[in-house]
């Protein structure tokens, strides 16, 4: 099947004409290296999801890496700690096959909802075992935290990394923690039931600032042109053109597109 320009959902390589962003992907691994904690917060369809694809394949040679989305978690299993956990677990089982036997039995017990006094602590004692004996270190990466922000247990689950990360020479945690959605969850502004009033309640002031130009360069476009022109001939000049849809654009990903 040819390949096309993709302006729905992530991209694939083999199925869509892509900039090549393995500098960004270096740039990012300096900072997991670096053991730093951080968001990429970008607006719709600006590439979060596609970059975090392919950095699960780039750092796989000397990362595990624990790749989630937040919008196969419902609403309903963010009412309390124990559906929480368990709705983790779930897919942690689902979509991990690099964890040993001990920690597969334990996301196992925690991922059956009869038990209602499971809490974020089990989850984390879990974690700790798998940091423990895993041979690499473990990246967790959450995608769509959007979907997540406006409750106590996301706010719960926030404090744990951040305890879990301040306490790393004592406890073994995550080597980074990486956070992708529209908005900045350092910033979070929540209104509670109890509440009326909106306030900063979000814990996740450990992460470091993500400074990357995420946007394409005409540079990166006169790429994408150039696979396209490789494959139909058309004869465009491929600065001109490359240039003239920065223009237009100002290398919003799906406006390139």
């Amino acid at each position: 099947m040819p390949r096309k320009f993709n302006i729905v959902g992530s991209c694939n390589p083999n199925e869509h004409y892509m900039v090549n962003i393995q500098n960004r992907l270096v740039q990012i691994k300096k900072l997991i290296d670096d053991g730093q904690y951080f968001t990429i917060n970008r607006g719709r369809q600006y590439g979060k999801t596609t970059t975090l694809l392919a950095l699960e394949s780039y750092l796989s040679a000397e990362y595990v890496v624990i790749s989630l989305d937040f919008q196969a978690v419902s609403y309903s299993d963010f009412l309390s700690e124990s559906t929480f956990v368990s709705a983790f677990s779930r897919e942690l089982l689902d979509l991990c096959d690099n964890m040993s036997t001990s920690v597969a039995k334990q996301l196992e017990k925690l991922k059956k909802k009869k038990r209602t006094d499971y809490s974020l602590s089990d989850l984390f004692a879990v974690f700790r075992e798998w940091c423990r004996e895993s041979a690499k270190p473990v990246v967790l990466m959450i995608d769509e935290v959007d979907s997540a922000s406006n409750n106590q247990v996301f706010l719960d689950f926030l404090a744990q990394l951040r305890y879990h990360y301040l306490n790393k020479r004592k406890r073994p945690t995550f080597q980074s923690v990486i956070l992708a959605g529209v908005h900045d969850v350092r910033n979070l502004k929540l209104k509670f039931k109890h509440d009326d009033e909106h306030r900063h309640n979000s814990p996740w002031n450990i992460a470091v600032p993500f400074d990357m130009d995420m946007s394409f360069s005409p540079e990166d476009i006169a790429g994408m042109l150039s696979e396209y022109e490789s494959d139909y001939h058309t004869g465009m000049n491929i600065s001109e053109i490359s240039q003239l849809i920065y223009d237009y654009t100002s290398g919003y990903p799906v406006l390139v597109s």
